[in-house]
């Protein structure tokens, strides 16, 4: 294969411990995919960095995704195919294709996206510019073959867009995931460090993101649009109840109880009652971690919501209220921007700081 390689790229490394060091190893889990498999791969194949290869997991799939697979492994030997006799779920295809993956760097893929032609090219720069990086992702823009995007998917869109640095990041960590999976490029090393992906009752990336959180790790995002990332409605995203609302909450919760110093806390205080804020008391209570109040920053007749004191804030209210409870941590669960941003600016003005004293969970 490295003889192969040679013919197409005539500058990479004689020395066969440069050429892995250079190898960048594409992860790609697929199940049932022919619908969207040939474009993928097509996409990848037109990359303007070719030294790659691309671990392809076949999860068992019943359709014709092993047919257009053997096509596209009998004239690109880049491409090495790993059935699975039966379908064993994502996780499971993403540790075995780990295994295989002999480049020092992994780029994740679906079968359902698409890559830009200097996705590999760009993120790999950026890696060997940038060593104290653990995780790098990129912009991306969404599409669909079924209907027009939703409000709610360019909002999401949007909002992963404008994260960037590390700090940024990390800020909105409990808010959504913030990096988008198919985006993902970092060292195989690090995958190795983190123990690869975990089952939980959540979903594996973002549950993957909140372990190297945990973990000091240090992430970035390419300014670039890299990837188109495709919906549909058989998505896993949106079937699969690990990728639900209230999995997510839990996921969020776990990880929260588990980096935070709560105990130095004197209070725990939710701002926003609706149900974002009732999913995430219900995934402190499973957590036998309790919350002292619920605050809404709109006026309303609930004095008590499950057993919690609900206070309404209003801005003649607010320099009192913050001032009474300097030592609370508080967790935003407000879905509207203009609401956020009205609390947020009142939570810096009595400078409380992100992460140290409040995180947004949505």
């Amino acid at each position: 294969m490295i003889l192969w390689l040679k013919s197409i790229n005539p500058d990479l490394p004689e020395n066969p411990k440069s050429e892995v060091e250079a190898l960048i190893s594409i992860l790609l889990p697929v199940f049932n995919a022919e619908n969207t498999l040939e474009k993928c791969l097509q996409s990848i194949q037109g990359q303007t960095y070719t030294h790659f290869e691309v671990v392809v997991v076949d999860d068992g799939s019943a359709d014709q995704t092993s047919t257009i697979l053997s096509q596209f492994a009998q004239q690109d030997p880049r491409i090495q195919i790993f059935p699975l006799l039966k379908n064993a779920g994502i996780v499971n295809a993403l540790n075995e294709g780990l295994k295989h993956c002999q480049g020092k760097w992994v780029a994740r893929m679906d079968a359902d996206d698409l890559m830009y032609p200097d996705r590999l090219e760009k993120q790999l720069l950026y890696m060997q510019q940038h060593s104290d990086v653990d995780i790098l992702g990129a912009r991306i823009k969404l599409f669909r073959t079924d209907a027009e995007l939703t409000a709610g998917q360019i909002q999401y869109q949007d909002w992963s867009n404008s994260l960037i640095e590390d700090e940024e990041i990390k800020a909105e960590m409990f808010a959504e995931s913030p990096m988008m999976h198919p985006t993902f490029f970092l060292k195989k090393s690090f995958y190795v460090k983190m123990g690869g992906y975990q089952d939980n009752p959540w979903a594996e990336d973002y549950d993957f993101l909140l372990r190297a959180y945990s973990e000091n790790a240090r992430f970035a995002k390419l300014e670039q649009v890299l990837v188109d990332k495709g919906d549909s409605p058989t998505r896993v995203s949106r079937v699969d109840k690990r990728c639900k609302r209230k999995a997510m909450f839990h996921a969020k919760v776990h990880y929260f109880t588990r980096n935070f110093p709560l105990k130095e806390k004197s209070e725990l205080i939710i701002i926003g009652s609706g149900s974002s804020g009732q999913h995430v008391n219900s995934a402190l209570k499973k957590d036998n971690i309790k919350v002292d109040a619920f605050v809404n920053n709109v006026k309303n007749n609930k004095t008590t919501l499950s057993g919690i004191p609900v206070i309404s804030l209003t801005s003649s209210d607010a320099d009192s209220f913050f001032l009474a409870h300097r030592n609370a941590f508080f967790i935003l669960c407000i879905g509207m921007n203009e609401g956020r941003q009205q609390v947020e600016k009142l939570l810096k003005k009595y400078q409380f700081a992100a992460e140290k004293d409040y995180l947004r969970f949505i």
